[in-house]
């Protein structure tokens, strides 16, 4: 007799649903593959090659130099290049750490100050010792801008410690911060200790990172502002003049000068040139250290400025119509790529160029002649661009290599 209980069903098979499953995976990793974007091509970009040459400038007789320009850094050196005092050059610092802790913007008078006694001794002091100051009094009143014109004009150090101590609450404090800062901007060899006037010899520096600090400050349009203006008037002190007297002279901009027994004369200096007509004028920094008198690095900055303006040029390193590298895609389609118009800027004799290069992702088969990115090229701070299109056609990508790529 025939029961439906002892009926059993055949086992089923685990090793066909594994199959499915591995089926139904590979499909779903085939059609992931096939839409999943595509990697970006790749570019070979050929060398550039710049003018080259001997370099030779009217350095100082005495002392130390440094030249440079904003957006290059130091690019000639002369002389001692150790760390030595930087006197009153350190007050650039002492004001880009207050403009970091309280900023201004162009036109901002910012927080009015009040002078206290401790500020009115500070007067006292730097009166006694034959330092460079303003007159302060206890109870006065000097906005931030007007403190940041008597520390960059007449140098005066007493308002560059009150400055200092106001921004940051003791001068431990500010040379705590100002070390960082110095460091974090890549002035690597330079030291703040002391006070925050410079005329301790404990704040030190080399002329390259005073070239660097004068790009720094430079770019900052307050300081800028500031180390332009020939005089001043500011509470109780009245009239102030600029320490710097080639203001003007050369299309000298600023910025600082110095003196102590044992920085010498210093000259920190930026200067406008246009390089030729139409070009963007290039921002000239130079540093004189090490002077026997001020005078001496005053006198010295002008010959050495007007020395380097000849080796600042215009150059065309790419011109339009020319192959500036080669692509090549991700499924092995290559072409040259040539430049649509030319790329002209503004260099240094023997400057490095920095060419690069932007593209857009090419999913698809484009023509001769398609534009296919951006052509970079850069020379300190002077840079310029090209559209870069396509030599010859390209295939896009066959199904099978999207289908299979790993």
């Amino acid at each position: 007799m025939y029961s439906m209980r002892n009926h059993t069903r055949p086992p089923k098979r685990p090793k066909r649903r594994l199959l499915k499953f591995v089926i139904f995976l590979v499909i779903l990793g085939l059609g992931y593959n096939y839409i999943r974007p595509l990697p970006h091509a790749v570019a070979s970009i050929l060398p550039l090659a710049s003018e080259t040459g001997d370099v030779q400038l009217k350095w100082p007789s005495q002392g130390s130099a440094a030249i440079g320009a904003e957006g290059f850094g130091p690019l000639a050196t002369h002389g001692s290049q150790e760390v030595k005092p930087t006197a009153s050059l350190a007050k650039l610092i002492t004001v880009l750490a207050v403009l970091e802790k309280h900023p201004l913007n162009a036109g901002e008078q910012g927080p009015t100050l009040t002078m206290t006694q401790a500020d009115a001794d500070l007067f006292d002091k730097y009166f006694g010792q034959g330092g460079a100051y303003v007159k302060v009094e206890n109870g006065e009143k000097i906005t931030q801008y007007q403190a940041l014109q008597a520390i960059l004009l007449p140098s005066a150090n007493n308002m560059a410690d009150t400055l200092a101590i106001w921004a940051f609450g003791s001068m431990e404090d500010y040379h705590k911060y100002a070390g960082d800062m110095v460091k974090r901007l890549g002035l690597g060899k330079t030291t703040v200790a002391g006070d925050a006037s410079g005329m301790l010899p404990v704040t030190t520096s080399t002329p390259s990172d005073l070239v660097r600090l004068g790009e720094l400050a430079m770019r900052a349009p307050v300081i800028a502002e500031i180390v332009a203006q020939k005089s001043a008037t500011i509470p109780v002190h009245g009239i102030i003049y600029s320490a710097n007297s080639r203001l003007g002279y050369n299309n000298i901009i600023g910025i600082k000068t110095g003196l102590t027994d044992e920085a010498g004369g210093c000259f920190l200096f930026a200067a406008k040139y246009t390089v030729s007509k139409g070009s963007k004028p290039v921002t000239i920094i130079g540093v004189i250290t090490g002077a026997p008198t001020l005078n001496a690095a005053l006198a010295g900055g002008e010959p050495l400025l007007n020395s380097a303006k000849p080796y600042f040029s215009v150059e065309t390193p790419v011109k339009a119509g020319e192959v500036f590298g080669a692509i090549t895609t991700a499924w092995t389609a290559t072409s040259k790529v040539i430049a649509r118009q030319d790329i002209s800027l503004v260099t240094w004799r023997g400057a490095e160029l920095k060419p690069e290069v932007k593209l857009a992702n090419i999913n698809r088969s484009l023509p001769a002649g398609a534009q296919v990115g951006t052509a970079i090229v850069a020379s300190g701070g002077s840079q310029g661009s090209a559209p870069l299109v396509l030599e010859k056609a390209i295939s896009g990508p066959s199904w099978q290599w999207r289908m299979k790529r790993f």
